[in-house]
C-alpha cells in the first residue's frame, strides 16, 4: 500500500516539503522497525501453539502465502506492526489534510484545494482506514493490539525526527557531483500551484489558503 500512497501524494500534494515530510516519516518508521526486529523478535500470535486458540491464517494448506515460503523473511516481526505503521501514516496524512486540526484547534491551514464532501472523505478515512487495518491484523492472528500501539508510537517518534534524513544531504550532493548529474526539481504542488494562478488570473483570490 505504501509505494500507491506515495506515489499518489506526490501528485496531489501541495507542495514537495509536505510530501517529504510524509515521506521520510515512513521511511524512518521502517528503520526503526527493522532495528527492533534484528535485537527484539516477537511472533506473531498466529505462530503461537494451537492451545492458545489462534488460527493460523497464513499457512492453510492450498492457501499459503509466499511469505512462508522463503528463507529471506523474517517470521519473527510482529511488533511494531508495520502493516499499521503504514496504515497510521497514511491516516494522519488524511486527517492533516480533512481541515479538522485547523477547525478543532486553530493551528495550522488548509494546504489542498477540495470542496465540503473532499474533507470530509479524508476526515473519514482519516480514521476508518487504520482503523480496518487494525480489526484486520488482528482478527488474522498477524498481530496483537500491542504492536499496533507500538507502531503508534514508532510514527510518532519518526515525525518529530523525520529530519534526521537531511543529515544525508552533502552525501546525495558529493554523489551528485561524482557522476555529474543533476538532481531533478520535484513537480509535486504544480496543480496546486497552476489553479492559483488561474483564479488570480480570472481576477479571484485563489482557493488554496
Amino acid at each position: 500500500m505504501h509505494p500507491r500512497f506515495l506515489s499518489w501524494y506526490y501528485y496531489v500534494a501541495p507542495n514537495h516539503n509536505a510530501f517529504t515530510l510524509a515521506r521520510r516519516t515512513m521511511t524512518l518508521a521502517n528503520f526503526g522497525a527493522f532495528f527492533v526486529f534484528a535485537f527484539y523478535p516477537c511472533m506473531p500470535p498466529r505462530l503461537l501453539p494451537k492451545s492458545y486458540g489462534f488460527q493460523d491464517t497464513v499457512r492453510q494448506g492450498n492457501a499459503e502465502s509466499v511469505w512462508t515460503k522463503s528463507s529471506n523473511v523474517n517470521q519473527l516481526a510482529a511488533m511494531p506492526s508495520l502493516h499499521f505503521t503504514y496504515a497510521f501514516t497514511i491516516g494522519s496524512t488524511f486527517l492533516y489534510h480533512s481541515g479538522l486540526i485547523s477547525a478543532l484547534f486553530g493551528k495550522g491551514r488548509r494546504v489542498m484545494r477540495q470542496n465540503a464532501f473532499l474533507g470530509a472523505f479524508y476526515a473519514i478515512a482519516a480514521f476508518a482506514y487504520p482503523l480496518l487495518v487494525l480489526l484486520i491484523i488482528v482478527a488474522t492472528a498477524n498481530h496483537f493490539w500491542l504492536d499496533a500501539a507500538v507502531a503508534t508510537l514508532s510514527v510518532t517518534l519518526s515525525f518529530f525526527l523525520n529530519r534526521v534524513w537531511l543529515l544525508l544531504l552533502p552525501l546525495e550532493l558529493a554523489l551528485q557531483l561524482f557522476l555529474r548529474v543533476e538532481k531533478p526539481i520535484p513537480t509535486t504542488g504544480m496543480n496546486s500551484r497552476a489553479d492559483a494562478r488561474a483564479e488570480k488570473s480570472r481576477g479571484r483570490a485563489p482557493s488554496v489558503v
